[in-house]
C-alpha cells in the first residue's frame, strides 16, 4: 500500500518522499524512512516528517491514498491565489456536491474542504503555526489542524482540479477492536467535549 502511494505521487515528477514508519520493524522504500519516536500520534508523525521536509509545498498524506493524474497542479494553484493550505477532491461522499474543474472553494469543514488523509501546506504555513497540534492520537488530528489554521488567520481551500483516492483506514482496521475505538469513537467524544467547552 505504501509503495503504491509513493509510486502514484512520483508519476508527476521528482518528489522528495519522507515515510514516517510507526512500527519499529526495518522497512525499505524508495524514500527517506524515519521512525516515529514515542507512542503513536498521527500529528507527531507528521511533525517528525516535516522536520526533514524540503521545498515550498509539503504534502501531509496517509499511506492509504493514490494520487491521480494532475495532482501536482495543487501547489501552483495555492501560490497563484495565496492559499496557505489546500485539499483536493476524493471519492468521499461529502464532496459529491462540488463541481469538478479548475475551481477552488474556501472553507475549513473537515471531510469536505479539509481532508486529513491528504493536505497540502506551504512552508510558511508551518512556520506560522509551529508544530501541528498533537493533542489527538489519530482521528480529529485534521480537526485540530483546521483549528490552528483558523486561529492564525490562514487560508485553506478545496481545489477541484485534482483528486486523490483514499482507500479508507486500511491500517486502522488491522488493529484490535479496543484500539480502533480508542483512535476513533473515543477521540470523537473528546473533540466534541472540547468544542462544547470553548
Amino acid at each position: 500500500m505504501t509503495e503504491s502511494c509513493i509510486a502514484s505521487a512520483r508519476q508527476e515528477g521528482d518528489v522528495n518522499v519522507i515515510v514516517v514508519e510507526t512500527n519499529n520493524v526495518k522497512v525499505e522504500y524508495d524514500a527517506e524512512v524515519i521512525y516515529l519516536s514515542g507512542q503513536f500520534c498521527y500529528n507527531r508523525a507528521l511533525n517528525q516528517g516535516l522536520a526533514h521536509a524540503k521545498g515550498d509545498i509539503h504534502i501531509l498524506a496517509n499511506n492509504d491514498i493514490l494520487f491521480r493524474e494532475g495532482w501536482s497542479k495543487t501547489g501552483y494553484v495555492m501560490k497563484q491565489y495565496g492559499y496557505d493550505s489546500a485539499s483536493v477532491l476524493s471519492q468521499d461522499a461529502r464532496q459529491r456536491g462540488f463541481e469538478r474543474g479548475e475551481l477552488v472553494y474556501e472553507g475549513f469543514i473537515v471531510g469536505t474542504h479539509l481532508v486529513g488523509w491528504c493536505i497540502f501546506v506551504t512552508k510558511e504555513c508551518i512556520a506560522k503555526i509551529g508544530k501541528l497540534d498533537e493533542s489527538f492520537d489519530f482521528w480529529y488530528s485534521d480537526n485540530v489542524f483546521a483549528d490552528q489554521l483558523i486561529s492564525h488567520g490562514l487560508k485553506h481551500c478545496l481545489y477541484c482540479g485534482a483528486q486523490v483516492d483514499h482507500i479508507t483506514s486500511q491500517t486502522l482496521r488491522t488493529l484490535p477492536y479496543r484500539d480502533q475505538r480508542k483512535y476513533s469513537l473515543f477521540a470523537k467524544n473528546r473533540y466534541n467535549a472540547r468544542e462544547r467547552n470553548q
